[in-house]
């Protein structure tokens, strides 16, 4: 308090002043605290008589190890240290808040070098009953597993946030739990155990996979009937992903990365699980996907609106053949409206194929455009704007591309966008 009234002094402002912030209602100071890391909360106390049980009842915690100097280079005490020090931060906190009231939030940020302590921060944190809950493990070690915990502790839980995070046969149980749960996010996570592996979940709206790995004998099959927005990146799934009763997905962005090798039926499966998106967003998907024939087992988009495909017919296609395929799948969505194309069709550091080509002088006279599959030429009469996005406004094959796509769309209009370096 005497520094506190020192620092008040040199700013000019009188000691006795009315300390108007702390007049203000538990439910304003709580909003406040909700912003800032769990340290600071607690540091809180010393600021008057009014704050020094206010911490207690904060409606977020944040436990984040790098509050703690665990960031590289930037402490020069020891790591044992460091970690004693957070870890009686972590444990002193938890077992000091007011338990009456439940969490809006609850964060766990930290890598596992005690795995009985971390254990027992998630417990505690979940026993709160939070409406929101991280935990996001630093490394992939994946030796960390959510706690078994009564149905009674997910009853609030609205949005659930993993990394890195062993998803046993226990995560399975867990969704049906979740009565309210909306929002699922599982980045760099390992399913794991040879049995039925599945997501279900009646209520969730917003789903995403990022860089999961399935290495078991068995797909991961993922219910979720009010699904509204999907979010995929490939990560490994030995037995494949099936996407089961997603009625209103509204929104899908998938992602193939460029060294993962992913059979063209798997492609084409993922793609026909998606027949009632209105925005698409498709990347590393191939011109084979989708060529001659093997497009019939694509569903009709009815309801799709906007495309946009990023890196993608990026393999060992002719041009004519990538068209084709861009074609063959344009004929899918009949009332596509706009279509996005960043960095696809041509590789900018090098083709030769139609480099060489247009050296020789042999596209003005090739009959290259969009086609149907029947090969007749294919007209998308609800398109009204395509995009096109680039990084080398020195490359001819842009200028060969956007000629071709507005001799087949005349009535198209077409935006070039210089992607930034």
């Amino acid at each position: 308090m005497m520094q506190l009234e020192t620092t008040m002094k040199r700013a000019g402002v009188p000691t006795g002043a009315v300390d108007r912030l702390s007049a203000l209602p538990d439910a304003l100071l709580h909003a406040i605290l909700f912003f800032l890391p769990s340290p600071q909360v607690v540091r809180t106390c010393v600021l008057s008589q009014r704050w020094r049980h206010l911490w207690r009842s904060t409606p977020c915690i944040k436990i984040n190890e790098q509050d703690f100097g665990f960031s590289a280079g930037i402490s020069n005490v020891p790591l044992e240290e460091r970690w004693a020090r957070f870890e009686g931060f972590a444990t002193n906190l938890l077992l000091s808040l007011d338990n009456t009231s439940p969490l809006d939030e609850f964060c766990l940020c930290s890598r596992v070098y005690n795995q009985c302590h971390v254990d027992r921060w998630i417990r505690r944190g979940i026993e709160y009953c939070p409406a929101v809950l991280h935990v996001l493990i630093v490394g992939r070690d994946y030796r960390l597993k959510l706690p078994a915990m009564a149905s009674s502790s997910f009853h609030r839980l609205k949005r659930l946030h993993l990394l890195h995070v062993d998803l046993d046969g226990q995560f399975a149980d867990l969704l049906p739990a979740c009565p309210v749960m909306e929002d699922l996010d599982l980045e760099g996570c390992k399913f794991s155990g040879d049995f039925s592996q599945g997501m279900t979940s009646f209520t969730l709206k917003k789903l995403a996979l990022n860089y999961c790995k399935n290495n078991t004998s068995r797909p991961l099959v993922i219910t979720a009937p009010s699904l509204s927005d999907l979010d995929l990146t490939y990560g490994c799934y030995q037995a494949g992903i099936m996407l089961s009763k997603m009625d209103f997905l509204v929104g899908a962005m998938i992602e193939i990365t460029e060294n993962l090798t992913l059979s063209q039926s798997t492609r084409r499966g993922l793609l026909g699980s998606l027949f009632n998106v209105t925005s698409l967003e498709l990347s590393g998907f191939e011109a084979k996907a989708m060529l001659n024939s093997k497009s019939n087992t694509l569903p009709i988009f009815c309801n799709m609106r906007t495309l946009c495909l990023n890196c993608c017919f990026l393999d060992e296609c002719e041009l004519s053949d990538r068209l084709e395929a861009l074609g063959c799948f344009l004929q899918k969505a009949p009332c596509l409206e706009e279509l996005t194309l960043s960095c696809s069709m041509f590789l900018s550091s090098s083709d030769s194929e139609w480099e060489t080509g247009r050296k020789k002088g042999e596209f003005p006279q090739k009959n290259i455009t969009l086609r149907r599959q029947d090969r007749k030429t294919f007209q998308c009469h609800k398109l009204k704007l395509i995009k096109v996005m680039y990084d080398h406004d020195q490359d001819h094959r842009l200028i060969e591309l956007v000629w071709r796509l507005g001799r087949t769309l005349p009535d198209v209009n077409i935006e070039l966008t210089k992607e930034d370096d």
